[in-house]
């Protein structure tokens, strides 16, 4: 059985225009190559009062507050819920299918947060895995912005263990995903080392299937030829049979006389005939049954040494599995302890103060880039000009 894959980020106000952009594709990303864009018209959104603009929806929800403070600039406005699961999963539903269970995930998710906080239900057909980004802003019950409190430790699990029980009772064969714990191997969707992972899981799959049709293939291919083999041998010695029962029958010779030995003569050369006939007839048989069980042999022989392969490519391919999951493990433990790290008091105003520098130091090099090439465009129009200058100055 699949299990539910369930993620949830918190977005600042910043952060809102590239969500926007990226859900509803409104221009060609350059960091996800997953997406196939002559797939995108596929997509499809499930909220029937979405915004299209997703930073005036949410400072319309605020103002609906009437909040006594000012909404502070590092407030988180908007969260977005990630709903999908594995591509075996879905290669099991029908488009239909798959339409309602991402509408019935909307519809538990919407019970969850509050109808009139939700902004958007994209869910994206054209990439690898069919998944729902659920965007809403995070208004508690008492009418707060503030997700941390929606977003507790303890709603979380509720909430991942509530939303595939649902889903089972409206008909998905889907569990709950593994908690992210030492040890587990919860996948998420924007997770690149898992995509890659997980592709090459798929690989060893395939190749395993691949080898099991080739094996049965070739054990049909083997009976087919053992059965084209006996009829043929048994029409051999059919003839074999007819030929014996000839001389059996007619084996006997009339006396010869000077008035009959013509018609002697012709029956004596016809039994004669007959004979040969039925000893070739009998070596052919024989020959035949030797290069039959050459050839059962030979063929035996190669089916033991597929099955062979076959046995020692599925071993080998078992250890290659465990040899991924494990760095999956590894992998979701270390990115577990690295988000909870950024979660500390002392430790995120840090970190943001880190990104921030970053993508300052990015700004400038694009800026400097800019700079550098305006400057040689420059300096190469100079010469042009200087060329041109001097051709008209030679005429």
């Amino acid at each position: 059985m699949s299990y539910l894959v369930l993620h949830m980020d918190k977005f600042k106000k910043e952060a809102i225009r590239g969500i926007q952009s990226h859900n509803r594709r409104e221009r060609e990303s350059r960091s996800n190559p997953d997406i196939d864009y002559e797939r995108s018209a596929a997509n499809y959104e499930l909220h029937e009062a979405a915004a299209s603009n997703y930073a005036e929806g949410i400072q319309n929800r605020i103002d609906d507050l009437l909040l006594v403070k000012s909404v502070r600039k590092d407030a988180v406005r908007m969260c977005g819920l990630i709903v999908t699961s594995d591509k075996a999963f879905f290669d099991r539903l029908t488009p239909e299918e798959t339409r309602r269970f991402f509408e019935e995930s909307k519809a538990f998710l919407t019970e969850f947060v509050g109808a009139e906080n939700v902004i958007s239900a994209m869910v994206h057909m054209d990439e690898k895995t069919p998944h729902m980004h659920f965007l809403h802003v995070p208004v508690t019950p008492e009418g707060r912005l503030n997700a941390n409190k929606i977003y507790t430790r303890q709603s979380l699990r509720k909430l991942q263990s509530e939303l595939p029980a649902y889903l089972q009772s409206r008909g998905f064969a889907i569990e709950r995903g593994v908690e992210q714990m030492p040890g587990s191997v919860k996948k998420h969707l924007d997770t690149r080392e898992f995509k890659q992972q997980q592709e090459a899981l798929e690989k060893l799959i395939q190749e395993s299937e691949e080898a099991t049709r080739n094996s049965r293939q070739f054990i049909s291919s083997l009976e087919q030829r053992e059965e084209e083999l006996r009829k043929s041998i048994e029409e051999y010695e059919r003839q074999a049979e007819e030929a014996e029962k000839f001389l059996q029958e007619n084996s006997s010779l009339p006396k010869a006389s000077l008035f009959n030995y013509p018609s002697v003569l012709e029956k004596a050369s016809s039994i004669i005939g007959e004979l040969k006939k039925a000893l070739a007839v009998k070596h052919l048989v024989q020959k035949q049954k030797e290069s039959l069980q050459q050839e059962v042999e030979t063929l035996r022989q190669k089916q033991i040494r597929l099955e062979a392969e076959y046995t020692a490519h599925r071993k080998h391919n078992h250890e290659e599995k465990e040899v991924l999951e494990t760095q999956l493990k590894k992998m979701k433990r270390i990115m577990a302890g690295y988000r909870e790290f950024l979660l500390l008091p002392e430790i995120r105003p840090l970190h943001i103060e880190f990104v921030e520098r970053k993508r300052a130091e990015q700004l400038q090099r694009q800026q400097e880039e800019e700079r550098q090439r305006q400057t040689q465009e420059a300096r190469d129009r100079e010469r042009r000009q200087a060329h041109f200058a001097r051709g008209m100055r030679m005429r």
